[in-house]
């Protein structure tokens, strides 16, 4: 097992930070991520406001927040999720520099499409995100205006009409409609 060397994180974080658009890195692949509009910026307001009213006391919430989900090696693969919840546990077993870029997937991960994403780009991204330790990720297609629900198990997709609500969070709970309804 590969000893974590958080300064060079810090140092290549940094580097990919450095100007916008962001940078993820996708199995050691740098990919930028694409600039968010009005549809884009109000999602991400509604999602981290949702998030934020259910994590009181069982964990933060933030956006575009860099994740490591692969810190060593050639495939390195960090991810900036537009929304991330990590709970207490696992957020107080980080000390330093692993609280600002954790060397571990978010617990819940919410990706909101843009017009210029790849699909296999954000199929690879749901699935380093379940294979490193997300409970859920929300797929948000502002467009369609859809979220599809993934887990380890099994992806449903919810529609306007549609209620949110899974084991993996137990209380969170929210209307599809709800979240849209800001946006045109």
């Amino acid at each position: 097992m590969q000893t974590i060397d958080y300064a060079e994180l810090v140092r290549i974080g940094d580097e990919l930070d450095a100007e916008k658009p962001y940078v993820e890195l996708i199995d050691g692949l740098e990919v930028p991520k694409m600039s968010p509009k009005s549809r884009h910026s109000l999602l991400q307001f509604q999602f981290g406001k949702i998030l934020d009213a259910w994590a009181a006391g069982r964990g933060s919430v933030g956006t575009e927040w860099r994740f490591w989900l692969v810190a060593t090696g050639e495939r390195r693969t960090s991810l900036v999720p537009d929304v991330a919840y990590l709970s207490a546990e696992r957020f107080s077993s980080l000390e330093g520099e692993a609280k600002e870029m954790p060397p571990m997937a978010p617990d819940i991960a919410v990706e909101i499409r843009s017009p210029g994403d790849r699909p296999r780009n954000i199929n690879r991204k749901i699935e380093l995100y379940l294979a490193h330790g997300s409970l859920i990720v929300l797929d948000v297609d502002p467009k369609k205006r859809e979220i599809i629900v993934h887990d380890t198990r099994l992806a449903r997709t919810l529609r306007e009409g549609d209620h949110f609500e899974h084991p993996a969070a137990p209380g969170l709970t929210f209307d599809v409609h709800g979240v849209f309804a800001k946006i045109t």
